[in-house]
């Protein structure tokens, strides 16, 4: 992993372990239960825990886009207002 992500082995470590000392005490409860039930268990939460934070950063895009280009849409704007405003907002500058 160390080498895909150009990151040395203590890198990663530290990372983890990082991660890991602020989970609250009920969420290493859990990833203790579910390391114990195995790999499978294991991949699971990995990959739930993944889209958690993939969700975050969309949510952070989308917030962050917003913030650079306020829409001026009114509330009962209709489909045509809607494409000209998404034109507007991606257009380049």
């Amino acid at each position: 992993m160390a080498k895909l992500e150009d990151r040395t082995p203590s890198q990663i470590t530290s990372a983890a372990v990082r991660w890991y000392v602020r989970l609250p005490a009920s969420a290493r409860d859990a990833l203790r239960r579910i390391e114990a039930q195995g790999d499978r268990a294991i991949e699971e939460a990995a990959w739930a825990a993944g889209r958690a934070l993939l969700d975050r950063q969309y949510a952070d895009a989308l917030r962050s886009g917003a913030d650079r280009a306020p829409s001026t849409l009114p509330v009962d704007a209709s489909e045509e207002d809607i494409l000209a405003e998404a034109t507007r907002i991606t257009r380049r500058r």
